[in-house]
């Protein structure tokens, strides 16, 4: 039996279990992770080798019934929250869930449970400060009203590690219901109960190999809110690293990592349903930011561990920056240039043949998102992130250090690190007016390169010094973008040009080039502008 509880892992919340009487009532931080799953994979999934292997329990079905409760506004989704009563046999718990993250299909929330006497939100029972404060209003105690429901049968099981670690599987089948629609529910929660986060995974990734699934990045709660409103989340922009000073170097690379995960994965489900470009636009930050990080903290890592992930996020890159360069050229020079020249003739076609090379290709990245390859990298790099110093240093305090340069302090890992990409920017500036077209490619991917280095490491130096220095290099990287933009046309066209095409067709190539090529003069001048703003910023580490 693991010694101690979730408690003992998870550090950066208050957890713990508090008593009433004779009514228990739990606050603790939740970890597990969710696998999506089809239906027809159940049969063979039961009778897996590896889930009787691990067994410490017979299987047990229960029907599982909520109500999840919120505000005719959803005060409390605003709020992070989510508030439910659950039926288990006869008895009936009220759950307020909020808080935590999720990346890679693993969530970590702060949950608070306790036992009711009836089918009725009983706010007496409320122990957490933050909950009661907000539940001590009267206006939104009578506002509260069901809002959806959901309704499974969930066959559990223990299972135990090798390691000792212990998690408690659940496969939940049945659905969530808002009013007359409803969505189906097929999905793995692996929750820890004790011990290490990496075995999550891992018993995930070897599950890989003959049952498919995909990580979830959302729960039944935030499933549930999407049915009522009839709209998916918005695309997940980066939201800043929260580094503390006295973080070493192991611990900062958790916290980096897992950061990028969230915004790559966050992105996924959107992508993949193909609903709006930013989808993808941010997938390919969230997996550039994340390439940087792990490029960044290489030297203090095994190099060939590091490798082996480099070479299965540079295929996942290559698949998603072809899509974004044709979203980018065709919404934003295509189809722009021609509204100006509907009557031309030619321009129709080429725009006809762009979009389908448009749609190739972003077959072509879901494809590989959809891949069990892909699933298996988000797995291997979870694993990698959790154990990389042998610490799952960002979730709990660390048990021990190896080396001295996991334990160097952020601050002193960081600002050598910061001066060297400095200097490697400047470097181009002696001769910033006269690069050719590849030198300004490779300038771009340094300034993009120190602009991640410096937002990622910002939060442990004073903020002002920090965000205009990250501002002057966004400029320089916004007039780059641009400029590679327009380098970029030229190299599209000429997928979708062919030498026998028609005088039109060479007509509104030339004039879509001709666009892209007035563009570049007053770019390189801007480019010059912002050059000389980021040369006058002084270094904040």
């Amino acid at each position: 039996m693991c010694a101690g509880g979730i408690a003992d892992r998870v550090g950066g919340g208050q957890t713990g279990l508090n008593y009433e009487g004779d009514i228990r009532i739990f606050v603790l931080t939740e970890i597990e992770l969710k696998l999506q799953l089809s239906p027809d994979s159940i049969p063979f999934l039961l009778r897996h080798p590896l889930l009787e292997s691990l067994s410490a329990s017979n299987p047990v079905t229960h029907k599982v019934y909520s109500i999840y409760y919120d505000t005719p506004d959803m005060h409390l989704r605003h709020s992070g929250l989510a508030f439910r009563l659950r039926r288990a046999g006869r008895q009936w718990f009220q759950t307020i869930k909020g808080g935590g993250s999720a990346a890679a299909g693993l969530h970590q929330r702060k949950e608070s449970e306790v036992q009711v006497v009836k089918a009725q939100p009983d706010f007496t029972k409320i122990v957490d400060p933050s909950s009661a404060r907000l539940f001590a209003s009267t206006a939104l105690r009578e506002q509260l009203q069901p809002l959806f429901i959901t309704d499974f049968h969930r066959t559990t099981r223990l299972l135990r590690f090798p390691d000792g670690s212990e998690a408690e599987f659940c496969l939940d089948r049945g659905k969530i219901v808002a009013g007359s629609r409803n969505i189906p529910v097929c999905e793995i929660e692996l929750e820890l109960r004790c011990g290490s986060i990496p075995v999550l995974f891992q018993f995930a990734l070897d599950l890989l190999h003959s049952v498919p699934f995909r990580l979830e990045s959302m729960s039944k709660a935030e499933r549930g809110y999407a049915l009522v409103t009839g709209s998916e989340p918005p695309p997940v922009k980066a939201v800043p690293v929260r580094l503390r000073a006295e973080m070493s170097a192991n611990e900062a690379f958790g916290t980096i990592a897992w950061n990028c995960l969230s915004h790559l994965h966050g992105n996924e489900a959107g992508m993949l349903q193909g609903r709006d470009a930013e989808y993808l636009h941010q997938m390919r930050v969230g997996l550039r930011r994340l390439r940087s990080s792990v490029s960044l903290f290489s030297p203090i890592y095994s190099g060939i561990a590091c490798r082996s992930l480099d070479h299965e996020l540079k295929w996942l890159w290559e698949a998603l920056s072809s899509a974004r360069d044709w979203d980018v050229f065709v919404t934003e020079a295509v189809g722009p240039v021609s509204t100006h020249f509907l009557n031309l003739p030619g321009m129709a076609e080429l725009k006809d043949r762009c979009g389908k090379r448009r749609q190739h290709y972003n077959r072509e990245a879901q494809g590989a998102v959809e891949s069990r390859r892909y699933t298996e990298l988000m797995l291997k790099l979870s694993i990698f992130v959790c154990t990389a110093s042998r610490e799952e240093s960002f979730f709990s305090e660390p048990r021990h250090s190896t080396g001295s340069k996991l334990k160097t302090p952020v601050r002193e890992f960081a600002a050598p690190l910061l001066e060297r990409r400095r200097r490697q920017s400047r470097r181009y500036g002696k001769r910033l007016a006269s690069l050719s077209e590849p030198e300004l490619h490779a300038l771009r991917i340094v300034v993009k390169k120190h602009r991640y280095a410096a937002e990622f490491f910002a939060g442990v130096y004073p903020q002002k010094e920090a965000k205009r220095y990250i501002q002057a290099l966004s400029g320089i990287q916004d007039m780059l973008g641009i400029m590679n933009d327009a380098a970029n046309v030229r190299r599209l066209l000429d997928e979708v040009s062919l030498e026998n095409d028609g005088e039109g067709l060479h007509e509104a190539r030339g004039i879509i080039l001709g666009w892209s090529a007035s563009l570049a003069p007053r770019d390189k001048s801007q480019l010059m502008d912002a050059w000389v703003n980021f040369t006058e910023k002084k270094s904040f580490w």
